[in-house]
């Protein structure tokens, strides 16, 4: 069972051939099967229009991606963790990226990058606690509104709609840059600097982002 096999066991047995090396590959596809049917089921919302057959093809899709990125980067590993924490990784960033792609079907992207950024600011920064303290309302209601002056002001187009599309909605880059009609680098170039103005912005009105996050209950 792939629970019992230390990270040298692990090691030893996907690299060599014959029965040794397919058992082990066995055992790690069912390993990742399941890690990425654990996250789909945290998602289900993500799948909304697929059936049970649907999700679980998804999934075994997800572990096959995941299996050859990991045996690709096997010499990468250092057992710096147990080899199987290291293996979730693969399968979880696969998984991401097909909910987030299901997710996206159906959905204009020309509405997601030139719609309103104040639906979009409420969600990302909403306290998700039941009560939040007098205090902490004001100083979130502060933020949010230096965050929409920035966006308003200091961004240009192009940098608010890559920041709607790719941190507000998640769009993966590539849908991004097809989306644009630019290349991966201006894509890139313009999230860096849009969230570069937005981390300035913040500062130059005194609040720092370690500071700012923590008004939002969330860990840097």
């Amino acid at each position: 069972m792939s629970e019992k096999r230390t990270n040298q066991e692990w090691l030893h047995d996907l690299s060599v051939s014959g029965s040794v090396q397919e058992a082990a590959i066995a055992d790690l596809r069912e390993l990742l099967l399941r890690t990425a049917l654990y996250f789909f089921s945290r998602n289900l919302n993500d799948f909304g229009g697929l059936n049970r057959e649907e999700i679980l093809q998804r999934a075994e899709d997800c572990a096959q991606d995941a299996l050859i990125a990991l045996l690709k980067h096997l010499p990468e590993f250092r057992g710096d963790s147990k080899f199987t924490t290291w293996a979730y990784k693969f399968a979880i960033n696969i998984a991401l990226m097909t909910a987030r792609h299901e997710r996206m079907k159906g959905v204009s992207l020309d509405e997601l990058a030139t719609a309103h950024e104040g639906t979009f600011l409420e969600g990302l920064l909403e306290d998700k606690s039941e009560s939040v303290a007098p205090e902490q309302s004001t100083m979130q209601t502060e933020i949010r509104g230096i965050i929409r002056d920035v966006i308003d002001h200091e961004l240009t187009e192009n940098q608010r709609r890559v920041l709607f599309m790719m941190v507000f909605n998640e769009v993966p880059m590539d849908e991004a840059v097809q989306h644009l009609g630019a290349n991966r680098n201006a894509v890139y170039k313009m999230l860096h600097d849009a969230r570069r103005k937005l981390k300035n912005g913040l500062q130059t009105r005194g609040f720092e982002i370690g500071e700012t996050l923590a008004w939002f209950g969330t860990s840097g």
